[in-house]
């Protein structure tokens, strides 16, 4: 049964208390690994060096193109986001509806926004929003483009189609084949754990039709194959995530399961290796600071199905 509201403020202050002291002990703490092959397991995102450094995606991007990647710089048109903002609805309640600014409101509407860039929504577009749950993206596709065949696929979903709602996890989502133009992810797939992503491009691969596109923003790539875990988090919720052995690992005190974050290695052989008939073009967003200071969409990434 669902706590109610006045109970789970009372109780927030209190788990983060817990957690927050239990991640200070975890240099020696026997119940968390630190060390991964003999060195310690660091500490925060790999993605906040490269928001501090962008020498590092300047060679990111090099090491990319080198791979036979394609990079294609990105700039949001500030105004084109004002005009969607002003047709879009989104509740008080969504990231604090903009008035939180310790929310993400502006950084999960600038992602629906530039979405928007990528797909061609006409009446006749059949969209899926991955990981969406309570998103109005879908909504207002809806009421903006006047597409008419939208769904939202989420694991809190029952399993199955039900309406607009595809429920089970990604790779499971039971649409035809060559039947679908557009799919959106924002900030999902690096949730992905185990052989997740892999098997979600694939089926992407199957249920497109020729030409169409998932859109992946932001698409988390850095300079070393990275996933983050938060072992308090993991430990208190009782989840054991599914780790590839071969990503670095780092810890991280932000109250989430888990995080991928791409190399050119890994994404070539976790993704482009294992659906082939997807075709690859990497954005880098070059003005997202300018749009918001609190943005971090950095890179964008469109895969296109291949057309016969």
């Amino acid at each position: 049964m669902a706590l109610p509201g006045i109970v789970k403020k009372a109780v927030k202050p209190i788990y983060h208390f817990v957690h927050d002291t239990l991640f200070d002990t975890i240099d020696y703490n026997p119940l968390f690994p630190n060390k991964q092959g003999g060195k310690k397991i660091p500490r925060g995102h790999i993605s906040a060096e490269h928001l501090a450094n962008p020498q590092l995606d300047d060679q990111l991007s090099d090491n990319l193109v080198s791979a036979g990647i394609r990079v294609k710089d990105f700039y949001i048109e500030k105004v084109g986001y004002e005009a969607y903002m002003a047709a879009a609805k989104y509740p008080e309640s969504y990231y604090g509806g903009g008035f939180d600014s310790s929310q993400n409101f502006v950084e999960k509407t600038l992602e629906h926004y530039v979405s928007t860039k990528f797909i061609d929504f006409m009446p006749e577009t059949v969209f899926v929003d991955i990981a969406a749950c309570t998103s109005p993206f879908s909504e207002n596709i809806r009421s903006i483009y006047g597409v008419k065949t939208t769904y939202r696929q989420d694991l809190v979903f029952p399993k199955g189609v039900d309406n607009d709602r595809i429920g089970g996890y990604a790779h499971e989502i039971p649409l035809e084949d060559n039947s679908v133009d557009g799919i959106t992810l924002h900030c999902s797939l690096e949730h992905f754990e185990g052989d997740s992503d892999t098997l979600f491009f694939q089926t992407a691969e199957r249920i497109l039709k020729p030409g169409g596109r998932v859109v992946v923003l932001p698409f988390y790539i850095a300079d070393e194959y990275t996933i983050h875990l938060d072992p308090v988090f993991n430990l208190i919720k009782g989840h054991k995530p599914k780790v590839d052995p071969v990503a670095k690992l780092r810890y991280c005190n932000w109250y989430q399961y888990f995080s991928r974050h791409y190399d050119v290695n890994a994404l070539q052989k976790r993704i482009l290796e294992a659906a082939p008939g997807l075709d690859l073009t990497i954005y880098r967003v070059r003005n997202f600071k300018k749009v918001h200071p609190g943005s971090y969409l950095r890179f964008i990434g469109v895969f296109e199905k291949k057309r016969a």
